[in-house]
């Protein structure tokens, strides 16, 4: 096994996370597309020898943000994700947010979700929030050196995220990714088109990051139709008609 890598399906059960703009008819949440990815990512970091820890493949809640980031910290993970969708009253609300610990300095997986990003939705740059209780909402614009991968700027700074916050403390390095907004009619036709190419990119995201190469899943061969022997009498009836 190369490298372990926690992955959490957010919400689950009776927590549904947001709704999508087609949530009255097709009955899901932001519960079913997080498990759907999660699912997808896991098979891809597998099938390149890594290690997986999920806190959940079905339809269940598996405990707080707090208690799943345990999961990883009790498993010694190496790199742990939450993935989760966003939503918002206006469907005009669009693109990825990428939330990252406030101390964190390294940004290899980071700067490497960007174009697997953006290709499809509207560029955000990394957050950080803060867990200060006077202002919940203050967050902390990462800025990624792409020459270093790193971080130009932290913090010390608690994080306002449980699922961050604990799996820091416990010395593992987790991104919450919020991938597009259900709400916005583009983003999710968006989403459900190249969701195997989305879970790629992030996959090859992590593997290259831990300074592996990357590989995609092969296709099964279809096997080649033999060839049918065209039929030919015997040399004496093919003489017969010719007479």
């Amino acid at each position: 096994m190369k490298a372990l890598i926690g992955i959490d399906a957010g919400h689950g059960e009776n927590s549904t996370g947001t709704y999508s703009y087609t949530t009255e008819t097709d009955g899901l949440f932001e519960k079913d597309y997080t498990l759907e990815l999660a699912l997808l990512l896991e098979k891809k970091l597998l099938a390149n020898g890594f290690g997986v820890v999920m806190t959940r493949r079905g339809d269940i809640n598996p405990g707080t943000v707090v208690e799943r980031a345990k999961m990883m910290i009790d498993k010694k993970a190496d790199f742990a994700v939450s993935i989760h969708f966003n939503g918002f009253d206006s469907r005009t609300a669009n693109g990825c947010e990428i939330f990252v610990p406030y101390a964190e300095t390294s940004a290899k997986i980071e700067s490497a979700l960007y174009p697997v990003f953006t290709k499809f939705f509207r560029e955000r740059k990394p957050f950080a929030r803060s867990n200060n209780f006077s202002n919940r909402n203050e967050t902390f614009d990462k800025k990624i050196n792409l020459e270093t991968k790193k971080f130009d700027a932290v913090s010390d700074k608690k994080d306002y995220f449980g699922f961050i916050r604990t799996c820091w403390a416990g010395g593992i390095s987790a991104d919450l990714l919020e991938i597009c907004f259900l709400t916005n009619p583009e983003d999710l036709e968006n989403y459900r088109k190249n969701k195997e190419e989305i879970a790629d990119g992030i996959a090859r995201s992590i593997v290259e990051a831990f300074g592996e190469e990357y590989i995609t899943e092969k296709e099964e061969e279809i096997p080649k139709k033999p060839k049918v022997k065209e039929f030919l009498p015997p040399l004496d009836a093919r003489m017969h008609l010719r007479d």
